[in-house]
């Protein structure tokens, strides 16, 4: 009876202990399961950073129609621009994995791909149907100088000539065309000036050059500015002379002195002419209360016409780089850069997109000379916009104390080139 008991119990024993090693099992096969399934989810999200919000309506938000089309969700992580080159170095820095897409600014390109904290593209452009040859001259520049294609821009954004019309018309002044000489363009700014019985002026011809317009002088005048293969900022005798023709412009009130006051005196009616951002279009669309239009930046010994953008790339710590290809491929074909385009007013840096000209702002009425945009984009380089802000925000400091008579043109582009090359890390000799 004992013995049948044992054997009983021994029975019972390995039946509970074969459940067990089965429950085991099972639960085993699920976890792996749902990790699978986890995993499966991943690669069909990705997370793309970029300093502006998406356009709130549904049909102009790019990452919303590229997640439909793709069928790969984007989430989009938005950091304020005032901190958004600081957070990305960050990320770089520690091998932050949270983003797949990080859209990269010129000024950082060069660091992160030296890093490797961005991949280059190149392999995945072998397969693609984005036609390289189709970019304007500066993006192949700018692939060269870094030895293979970091980063797609995401439009190409340009300076132009904003002028008043109505002023032009009083002053009995041709309008400028995408051909205006420099000269022509001093000689206009002085006969557009208008003064007061006592001598200061009414009404300035051309206003001062801002943080980025005094790069598009500089190289019109034939300073490189900015040199690709090398990371270093050029310049010399080109800068010496703009900045000598500004004081000139300062002195004779054709121009205003450098101030606190820094008020858009051209929206105003202050001002004659500016040089300023195509993102400008916009904001003047229907806002102004005189007929305006628009011209390529004024041609001086070479068309020279700083771009502006940012860079889809794929950050080298992400776990779903084909996923984020995916959505960059999309976003940068023909109906991404078109909802791009009309949302931001901005063309796209591939020609045959450009031309199309979905980047007309329709309530901009006035202008008539939207060809200034796409010459502009010809003559176009990414400039000033590739060196860290506090060099190029450094120099322009030096420039405008110039314009006030605390030091020559000269000792300024000396200091100037100095301090970058102490920031960037070079020898000037």
């Amino acid at each position: 009876m004992k013995y049948k008991k044992l054997v009983y119990g021994l029975l019972l024993i390995a039946m509970i202990g074969t459940l067990v090693v089965g429950c085991g099992k099972k639960d085993e096969n699920n976890n792996n399961n749902n990790q699978a399934t986890d995993d499966n989810q991943k690669t069909n999200e990705v997370t793309l950073t970029v300093w502006n919000e998406p356009n709130k309506n549904d049909e102009l938000n790019m990452y919303l129609q590229a997640e439909k089309a793709t069928g790969i969700k984007v989430n989009v992580n938005v950091i304020p621009e005032s901190e958004y080159s600081s957070k990305l170095n960050q990320m770089v820095a520690t091998k932050d994995d949270s983003a797949d897409i990080l859209v990269v600014w010129e000024n950082d390109i060069r660091n992160f791909a030296e890093a490797k904290g961005i991949i280059p593209l190149d392999d995945y452009l072998k397969n693609s149907n984005i036609n390289q040859e189709d970019f304007i001259d500066a993006v192949a520049d700018l692939t060269e100088g870094l030895g293979a294609t970091y980063g797609l821009p995401w439009c190409a954004a340009t300076e132009v000539l904003f002028y008043n019309q109505d002023m032009f018309d009083e002053a009995g002044i041709p309008y400028p065309d995408n051909n205006w000489s420099y000269s022509d363009f001093l000689a206009a700014a002085e006969k557009l000036t208008k003064y007061n019985d006592d001598g200061t002026t009414a009404v300035y011809g051309f206003d001062l050059p801002n943080t980025q317009t005094w790069w598009a002088g500089i190289g019109g005048y034939g300073d490189q500015i900015y040199d690709p293969s090398t990371g270093r900022m050029v310049i010399g005798e080109g800068a010496v002379a703009f900045i000598k023709d500004c004081a000139e412009m300062v002195k004779k009130g054709i121009m205003p002195e450098p101030s606190s006051d820094t008020s858009d005196k051209f929206a105003s009616g202050k001002a004659a002419m500016s040089w300023m951002g195509s993102w400008n279009i916009g904001s003047y669309a229907d806002k102004l209360n005189f007929n305006w239009d628009i011209a390529t930046i004024p041609t001086n010994k070479v068309k020279y016409n700083t771009l502006h953008t940012g860079f889809y790339t794929i950050n080298a710590n992400s776990k779903n780089k084909d996923a984020a290809w995916k959505v960059i491929e999309w976003l940068m074909g023909e109906k991404g850069q078109e909802i791009n385009s009309k949302a931001s007013g901005n063309p796209s840096a591939l020609k045959t997109i450009a031309n199309k000209g979905a980047w007309k702002v329709e309530a901009a009425t006035t202008i008539d000379n939207w060809e200034a945009i796409t010459d502009s984009l010809a003559a176009g380089v990414f400039g000033y916009t590739c060196l860290p802000a506090g060099v190029t925000n450094n120099a322009v400091s030096l420039f405008n104390t110039v314009l006030t008579g605390q030091i020559t043109a000269e000792d300024a582009v000396k200091q100037a080139m100095q301090y970058a090359a102490e920031t960037i890390g070079y020898s000037l000799d």
